[in-house]
């Protein structure tokens, strides 16, 4: 049988992939591949039908479905701006725009109740109470008769607190010191007396609203001469110091 030169003809279109009603498509998105050398623009595929097509224009030519990437498109813009849009209605809602006043007290300096205003809260006699942020505190006592197992005599202070405050305070003992003659500072005495006993300063004492309390400080040192007091625990600013000055004692205090 003579073999028929017949061959079945092709039709040519723009590209040469596969038909677009295929439903599957093989391959990658993008054909880096040109179409011939004279046009070498970057081709891609149709997500519908597949047909290569090149990627400067925004609907595929034999489907009609867009080929431009979600960012692209205007749909996706308008749900990140009104994502921003509720994001700022809550912004404004929820965040005071003005900052809230600060507490008048927190840096307010120690007052000396009873007593002229301006008036110093450095060296006061004992029994004189200094109003700090709402705390009142008093040294009511300052007393010795105790030796430390090192042989340094301990000085018991005895002082009131009264919350007359809002709110909860914390007193630490870290707020009190004591000093000597030669300026030097000692901080509330923990160990033992010459006879075992053992001696330890309460280390924070909280005070509810309208609380009142009295605490004694222990310290041990040579010729202690004056209590001092931070009003502020995180505070070591000179100016912010109350102090309280001992009293000598008496001729038979010092017999005893």
């Amino acid at each position: 049988m003579a073999r028929s030169d017949h061959r079945r003809s092709r039709q040519w279109r723009f590209s040469d992939s596969r038909s677009r009603f295929t439903k599957k498509r093989q391959g990658p998105t993008v054909d880096r591949h040109p179409i011939s050398s004279a046009f070498p623009r970057k081709i891609i595929h149709c997500r519908r039908c597949g047909t290569r097509i090149v990627s400067n224009i925004s609907y595929c030519p034999f489907c009609g479905k867009s080929v431009l990437p979600f960012f692209r498109k205007l749909w996706f813009w308008l749900i990140v701006l009104a994502v921003l849009a509720v994001g700022f209605i809550a912004l404004l809602l929820y965040v005071p725009l003005t900052p809230e006043p600060e507490d008048e007290t927190a840096n307010q300096l120690p007052v000396v109740v009873g007593a002229p205003e301006g008036t110093s809260y450095k060296d006061l006699p004992p029994n004189t109470t200094i109003d700090a942020n709402n705390l009142l505190v008093t040294v009511t006592d300052v007393t010795g008769g105790l030796i430390a197992s090192d042989g340094k005599p301990i000085i018991a202070v005895e002082i009131q607190f009264f919350n007359k405050g809002d709110h909860a305070i914390t007193v630490y003992s870290t707020q009190w010191m004591m000093e000597d003659a030669t300026g030097a500072r000692v901080d509330c005495f923990i160990g033992k007396t010459d006879t075992g006993e053992t001696i330890a300063t309460l280390e924070t004492s909280d005070l509810a609203v309208g609380a009142q309390r009295t605490t004694t400080f222990y310290f041990s040192g040579e010729d202690l001469t004056r209590v001092l007091f931070l009003p502020d625990a995180l505070s070591y600013e000179e100016n912010d110091l109350v102090s309280w000055f001992v009293p000598p004692a008496s001729d038979e205090e010092e017999s005893n």
